[in-house]
């Protein structure tokens, strides 16, 4: 339902959780100018806000709303860069008191959004050098994990788009460079010119929450927004090496696929990279680990709104080569047709579990709800999908791995 050009509510009436759950999700096109400003803005709306002014106050004040929780999440989808602010709380069934606790969350939820913690110059000087620290010593932490690093220097190589490229030194100086102020002014942008969608998962009165959200100061905007990324393969191999004092060294492969999410292909795809290497059952675990014992950890990874496909490897460096060959064989028999019928089902069999899974799931269901938006309810039905996972056989799983073009190396040479 569109409230405005660019803002729209979603109800999920469901009775199957205890909890209900509201997200507001701000969507934008993804720009490494932005990026850490939303981060950070998102940190400052979950502390706190000028009519809950401290972390502790704000938590006493949800403790009274039968133990609501709040909470957000900034992040990359595809071309597009995502912010969530979400609050759990209590059904009505559960409570003695009835029809009170949802306007009160929704009136938290414009304090949060339209009363942040802010003067005049921008946020709360103080409490955004906090956030900011905070958000500073989390990424050097994650520095630190040798996979997060080698993964994001994989991106930077395999992505032509500069937006995609974004590694997390030059994320961690961006986010050393914002001020209360440029942070500020990007949360108002976020305000006036984000896809705005607000998803109500649980037991709701329509016609109350759409009364209450009339007072949101909400005005309609452009709808710019594209989830799916699409880059021309390049015939030009990207190769990037690095050494360091590690006890093990890390191979990335990335892969380049012309299939999109919302392509008739996208299960075939996903039923590769099952084959391949994203379960324990699949051709990475068993060749590569246990038969010829090349790797610690193996897998493989897909991205369906980038076009990527990621395969990765802890390895002794004396190994590269060999690995590197083993891998990318895997793949050659899929998209020769080298595996067995068992091994498809099992794979089907794990798809099915975890899609099934994600019925469990609230952020889930809400994410399906949203990517219905671009890409049309009938692709993300779930019996659609489950039906049209069945009915992929073996021709469409080796015409969705010849796909696959292996665009982009990247050798983290451990020191050992």
């Amino acid at each position: 339902m569109e409230l405005f050009p660019g803002i729209a509510v979603h109800f999920i009436q469901s009775k199957k959780f205890k909890t209900n759950k509201i997200t507001m999700r701000f969507t934008a096109p993804l720009s490494l100018d932005l990026i850490s400003g939303r981060m950070l803005s998102a940190s400052m709306l979950e502390t706190a806000n000028k009519s809950y002014p401290t972390a502790q106050i704000l938590k006493k004040h949800l403790a009274a709303l039968y133990g609501a929780d709040l909470s957000t999440h900034a992040y990359r989808r595809g071309q597009s860069h995502l912010v969530d602010v979400s609050l759990t709380y209590v059904r009505d069934e559960f409570l003695s008191k009835k029809n009170v606790l949802t306007s009160q969350i929704l009136e938290l939820l414009y304090q949060v959004i339209f009363n942040p913690l802010s003067d005049e110059e921008g946020f709360e000087k103080s409490a955004f050098e906090i956030e900011k620290k905070q958000l500073l010593a989390r990424l050097e932490s994650e520095l630190e994990d040798p996979f997060f690093f080698a993964h994001k220097e994989l991106d930077h190589l395999f992505f032509q788009e500069e937006s995609m490229q974004l590694v997390p030194k030059d994320l961690i100086s961006r986010i050393s460079e914002e001020t209360s102020k440029t942070c500020y002014s990007s949360f108002q942008k976020m305000l006036i010119e984000d896809r705005i969608d607000l998803f109500f998962l649980g037991d709701f009165n329509e016609i109350e929450v759409l009364e209450i959200l009339k007072k949101f100061n909400l005005t309609g905007r452009k709808d710019t927004v594209n989830i799916q990324y699409r880059q021309e393969y390049s015939n030009v191999l990207r190769e990037g090496i690095i050494r360091k004092n590690l006890g093990q060294s890390i191979l990335e492969m990335g892969y380049h696929s012309t299939i999109g999410y919302g392509d008739d292909q996208k299960m075939a795809l996903l039923l590769v990279n099952g084959l391949l290497g994203a379960f324990p059952h699949s051709k990475l675990f068993t060749q590569v680990r246990e038969k010829e014992g090349l790797a610690y950890t193996v897998s493989s990874y897909l991205d369906p709104f980038s076009g990527f496909l990621r395969l990765f490897a802890g390895i002794n460096r004396q190994n590269r080569n060999k690995a590197r060959k083993l891998m990318n064989d895997q793949l050659l028999n899929i998209k020769n047709g080298r595996f067995t019928d068992a091994e498809v089902n099992q794979t089907k069999e794990m798809i099915r579990r975890t899609m099934l899974l994600s019925q469990d799931n609230q952020d889930s269901i809400i994410d399906r709800e949203y990517l219905s938006i671009f890409f049309g309810k009938s692709i993300l039905d779930l019996d659609t999908l489950i039906e049209t996972l069945e009915q992929v056989d073996k021709e469409a799983i080796c015409r969705a791995a010849s796909s696959l073009k292996l665009q982009a190396i990247y050798f983290m040479e451990g020191a050992e």
